[in-house]
């Protein structure tokens, strides 16, 4: 789109309407950045424009900053958003009114905080969220929303990133919040506000200074110990103690000085490449763009444990009807008040009226028999990881439902194909992977079938969305991405463990690299039974397959975690926290022995590097065999469903940013101990490949 058609203005009266409109969110990039300061300067040499109204066209105000711009000279170049652009506002002679509707995000806020006056829908959603892109706002966010809502709110929402509905926006932020008509509403307020002067700019307020470096200083101590890590945090901090302590012009250049230190510094970009790979995912190679999804109203949910219930919560807080199904009248109470207790928690603690959690309430209706699912758009199966158990499920829906209706499965490993075979309609079934608890974590894998039809997969996918949910397409393997690629993280954990390390050193080593939880922390969190159950599987599926003998020792003892209170840890004191099982290490000390294996001291940089490599490796594999679309999907999958630190971007972003050269050198080097399943550490032929080119995995793919 040609500048001259990315921001145009109508006069209404004596107000000037500009328009914005990049035909999506209205990114400001630089030519949209040149096409509003080019109609404000039309207004400004108009001598019978009284007011100018900023209007976003499409789906948003603004969404913000560019970010495929950020990294090239365009972001920064003139004209500039937080000079040439907010300026050129602030010193307008008449009124601008921002008029915000669907989202006024990081640089979006920024703008319409430079404007005198806001207008807003109800709904629009607005925020600064430049933290957990690793950044801070640069465009005068750290010095007008302090002097707009007050220091300590504006800190917290920075701090946060926090989004948040226009209507329950901080009182200073928003002056006129409408229902309906924006554009209308926008005009009547210039109107009334045409004539006042002087005209208020947010820069020109005072902040009290009362204890305000003594506030700042806990703040930095606060933020110190942030386990995300993010480098904008303690710049945030120091820059709006500036706002309170000093004017908003020298505020304002070390605002935009500090901004630019982020913007290139290293540590910042795995943020951006994740916010990036995310979006990304959205979209699926080789489709034709005449496919349109479907939107499904009512949905249904197969099984009434944990996963059912916390799918039918998702389900309903996206505003679907939900029939949740189960034999056992007992499971269907207890998830019927599962599902009402997270409600009342969240009314509880003011994220939900009480009005909204009866209607939430009121959307899980229990049911026993098939036939009362005749009228579900879509159906998810969540019952016990056993084909034979599935397809009995999936044959009697076959037979109620109506023949447009789609079929999901929550398998986190088994061949959906099994699945669709035993229907007659096998192009409407797919996989829908969610992570447990359902309702909480953001992942879901969408798992394509040899015959899962084009609609049906844009269908899932834009149900995944609708649940607020990171949706990843992914082929048909046994494990998929994620569960496929874990499980050589964790045999790594536990062939180390056999050579000399305890499973409290690897866990902690990996936890101090940035994993959330470590692997024998998540092992006790599933469940040991649960995994032997998947190792005697595999035992007979792939018999080649090496698999340590360490796990045998909690087994024997029926020693399964958390559940139990006793397994790598123990847990009888009867709360979650890990502690030390004291029975475990002499055990795993003669295991060792009767291994033939010499115990060693084995460093946490190996423990790191052998855990992730195993990733990494198991990633090429999974990209080669096609499972997963792009590299960054394998990201995407691990950032939201494994716990893996955003800060390092994803195993195959840290692996790149390490170098393919030396990821190959290091799993060669692995490849010489004896023990560990040497075989493995093979690296694959797509990283050779890569690493003898000196390419980028990515292959031009944002990293």
């Amino acid at each position: 789109m040609v500048a001259s058609k990315l921001a145009q203005s109508e006069q209404h009266g004596a107000t000037r309407v500009i328009n914005m409109n990049d035909g999506k969110l209205n990114l400001l990039s630089r030519p949209l950045r040149a096409a509003i300061l080019r109609e404000l300067d039309r207004a400004a040499a108009d001598p019978e424009c009284r007011a100018v109204v900023l209007l976003g066209g499409g789906r948003a105000f603004s969404a913000g900053a560019d970010l495929v711009e950020m990294d090239t000279p365009d972001s920064l170049a003139d004209p500039c958003l937080h000079v040439a652009l907010i300026e050129a506002i602030e010193g307008m002679d008449v009124p601008v009114i921002a008029a915000i509707h669907g989202s006024a995000l990081g640089g979006g806020l920024e703008l319409a905080l430079g404007c005198h006056y806001r207008v807003a829908t109800g709904d629009a959603v607005l925020g600064l969220p430049e933290i957990t892109l690793g950044l801070m706002p640069g465009a005068g966010g750290t010095q007008r929303l302090p002097r707009a809502i007050g220091l300590v709110p504006a800190l917290n929402l920075i701090l946060k990133g926090s989004t948040f509905p226009a209507g329950r926006a901080p009182r200073g932020l928003i002056d006129k919040l409408v229902a309906d008509d924006l554009a209308s509403e926008a005009l009547a307020f210039a109107d009334e506000v045409a004539a006042q002067r002087p005209l208020p700019r947010l820069r020109d307020i005072s902040l009290s200074t009362e204890n305000v470096q003594g506030f700042m200083q806990v703040a930095r101590m606060a933020v110190a110990r942030d386990p995300r890590r993010l480098p904008g945090l303690v710049p945030i901090v120091d820059s709006i103690e500036r706002a309170a302590l000093e004017p908003a012009e020298v505020g304002l250049v070390a605002e935009y000085e500090s901004f630019g230190r982020l913007r290139s510094d290293p540590a910042t970009r795995p943020f951006r490449y994740a916010f990036l790979a995310e979006r990304r995912a959205a979209s699926i190679d080789g489709l034709a763009k005449t496919i349109r999804p479907r939107k499904p109203h009512r949905a249904a949910v197969i099984g009434a444990g944990a996963m059912g219930q916390g799918i039918a919560i998702a389900l309903a807080e996206a505003g679907l009807d939900v029939w949740l199904m189960d034999q056992s009248a007992d499971a269907l109470k207890r998830a019927q008040a599962g599902a009402q207790a997270v409600w009342d928690r969240a009314v509880q603690r003011g994220r939900l009226g009480q009005q909204n959690r009866d209607a939430l309430v009121a959307r899980i209706s229990p049911v026993q028999s098939y036939d009362d699912l005749q009228d579900a758009e879509i159906v998810i199966e969540a019952i016990i990881e056993d084909v034979a158990a599935k397809q009995a499920v999936f044959k009697a829906l076959d037979a109620t439902l109506n023949p447009d209706a789609i079929l999901a499965t929550n398998t986190s490993a088994l061949d959906i194909n099994d699945l669709a075979k035993v229907t007659g309609r096998p192009g409407q079934v797919v996989g829908l992977h969610f992570f447990n608890p359902a309702n909480v974590m953001k992942l879901i894998e969408v798992v394509r079938t040899d015959a899962t039809s084009d609609e049906t997969l844009v269908t899932a996918m834009g149900l995944a969305r609708q649940m607020g949910k990171v949706a990843v397409v992914a082929g048909i393997c046994d494990g998929f991405i994620g569960n496929r690629m874990i499980e050589q993280y964790v045999r790594q954990a536990q062939f180390l463990v056999e050579e000399g390390a305890m499973p409290a050193q690897v866990d902690r080593a990996l936890e101090a690299w940035g994993m959330a939880m470590g692997p024998f922390r998540m092992l006790d969190l599933a469940g040991n039974d649960v995994t032997a159950t998947v190792r005697q599987r595999r035992a007979i599926e792939m018999p080649d397959m090496i698999y340590p003998t360490l796990p045998d020792i909690v087994l024997s003892r029926d020693w399964f975690g958390q559940k139990v209170g006793k397994g790598w840890y123990d847990y009888t004191s009867g709360g979650r926290k890990p502690l030390e099982n004291p029975e475990l290490v002499p055990l795993i000390e003669a295991h060792s022995a009767a291994l033939g294996l010499e115990r060693r001291a084995v460093s946490d940089t190996e423990i790191v590097e052998r855990c992730v490599l195993a990733l990494v490796n198991e990633g090429a594999a999974i990209l080669a065999d096609g499972i997963a679309q792009r590299p960054s999907d394998i990201d995407v999958v691990y950032l939201n469903g494994y716990g893996f630190p955003r800060f390092h971007g994803g195993p195959m972003h840290w692996a790149d940013t390490m170098g393919l050269v030396s990821a190959v050198r290091k799993m060669r080097r692995f490849a010489a101990t004896p023990h560990g399943d040497p075989g493995f550490w093979e690296p694959h032929p797509l990283l050779v490949d890569h690493a003898e080119r000196l390419q980028s995995l990515f292959n031009g793919e944002p990293a």
